[in-house]
């Protein structure tokens, strides 16, 4: 399974890319994970591409950054973990930040799923 999402912790969901997707797949998967039931009282969102090959454009990191923005659920915080040595995801999470803060949104770029889930769950960080 590609893309796929789970409620580890509550109030964030953590979504899940590996390997090759399609931007459709991924998007519907975060689309999803908004949706879902358990996230109706409100998420924040840990976005997971250490295993992915896949990179996007430009106009797809906006339209997330817009999927989020227009999410009623989702509560403004996302953070986005990217292997160490994938110097062009980290630079794609860097680009979705720069989308999201142009929306109020609050994005970083990690490397270890321990910060990020501190970040997320500490918004005095």
């Amino acid at each position: 399974m590609p893309t796929y999402y789970e409620h580890k912790r509550p109030g964030v969901v953590h979504c899940y890319a590996v390997g090759n997707y399609s931007f459709e797949e991924t998007f519907n998967n975060y689309q999803s994970a908004l949706n879902d039931p358990n996230s109706s009282n409100g998420v924040h969102l840990i976005m997971d591409v250490r295993e992915s090959d896949e990179t996007r454009t430009a106009q797809e990191m906006e339209a997330l950054a817009d999927l989020l923005a227009n999410s009623p659920t989702f509560q403004g915080r996302c953070a986005i973990i990217v292997d160490a040595e994938a110097q062009v995801r980290y630079g794609l999470g860097r680009m979705l930040s720069a989308f999201g803060e142009m929306r109020n949104l609050e994005f970083e770029v990690f490397h270890d799923e321990d910060a990020a889930y501190s970040w997320i769950e500490n918004p005095e960080t």
